[in-house]
């Protein structure tokens, strides 16, 4: 079989297609064919040597969809996605590759309405964005909430999941054309950083109060202006720093508003986290409330293109990459 192999980290690190061994069946796992696998924020911290416990050579890619081949407890021929956690594609070999086994309970069933490009885009956007929704802001219905990188592919995830919660979203986007793509995701407002001022652009749409919480999916110098736009008692939930990992903050507006930054990693969620999450995923997929975006396709052999893609920042939904 076919798999995209980092040899080497870095800058520009050291990327080839090699020939493999399809894996071999053992106890508690599943065989997978894979269809497509994701071209995501963490396979270029990954390739790019951020990501400290990652070990090259290893195979990109935590999610993506693909076919069941053989399992004892899947039946073969299901269409599933996969959800990587935090060893495939960081400390096991990942999904950019044709054939992959997985531990049984990384395994999501997808609904017959779901395209396996889009069961591929489905879980770590969405596990992410319930959890950091539920489990660290607590968001509650009603709640005015602000989402940077809107038009992303987690921007997705966040706001659908917002409003699926009974919250209203607010996108925040760096230029017009992305803020079209935020409304159709669902959020009720859009800021155009490249047009108004956040806070000021916040306070008119809130009257004058603030949002409760931001999920900051971009970091850098967009985290001090997403404190200062929540109001008293407001939190931002930082979830990358895909846009810079220093930030400047306001001391004395977070003491005399009492706001708060809060961490949130995916990989620290522990299997039950996970579960519970997929339960909850499934029955908003179920009603129609979830429903990934995709923003390019891209085959195996097309790989620097698909990472130069992701290194734009202008990718509008996920970045997928064919097997």
């Amino acid at each position: 079989m076919k798999a995209l192999v980092v040899s080497q980290f870095g800058p520009k690190p050291k990327m080839a297609i090699e020939e493999r061994s399809i894996p071999q069946m053992k106890p508690g796992h599943t065989l997978v064919k894979v269809h497509a696998a994701t071209v995501n924020p963490l396979s270029g911290q990954v390739s790019a040597g951020i990501v400290s416990t990652a070990r090259a050579p290893v195979v990109l890619s935590n999610d993506g969809s693909g076919i069941v081949e053989q399992s004892e407890q899947f039946n073969r021929g299901t269409r599933v996605a996969i959800f990587g956690g935090g060893q495939l594609g960081i400390t096991e070999d990942g999904l950019q590759q044709q054939w992959v086994l997985v531990e049984n309970k990384r395994i999501i069933l997808l609904p017959d309405d779901f395209t396996l490009d889009e069961g591929a885009a489905l879980p770590i956007n969405y596990v992410t964005a319930h959890q950091a929704m539920t489990r660290v802001g607590r968001v509650q219905p009603g709640q005015v909430v602000l989402i940077s990188g809107a038009s992303g592919a987690l921007g997705h995830a966040l706001i659908q999941t917002a409003v699926a919660m009974g919250a209203r979203a607010i996108g925040i986007v760096s230029n017009a054309v992305k803020g079209g793509q935020a409304l159709r995701s669902g959020a009720s407002t859009v800021i155009d950083l490249s047009a108004r001022t956040l806070k000021d652009a916040v306070l008119e749409a809130t009257d004058g109060e603030g949002a409760q919480l931001a999920f900051d999916v971009v970091g850098g110098t967009l985290m001090g202006q997403l404190l200062s736009a929540v109001g008293t008692r407001g939190a931002v939930v930082s979830i990358g720093f895909a846009g810079g990992m220093t930030a400047s903050i306001d001391v004395a507006d977070v003491v005399i508003h009492e706001k708060r930054i809060l961490g949130y990693d995916a990989w620290l969620e522990t299997d039950a986290d996970v579960a519970h999450a997929l339960t909850a995923i499934q029955k908003n997929i179920g009603n129609g409330a979830l429903r990934p975006s995709i923003d390019s396709l891209f085959h195996m052999d097309q790989y620097a293109e698909a990472y130069l893609r992701l290194g734009s920042r202008q990718a509008m939904g996920t970045i997928l990459m064919r097997v």
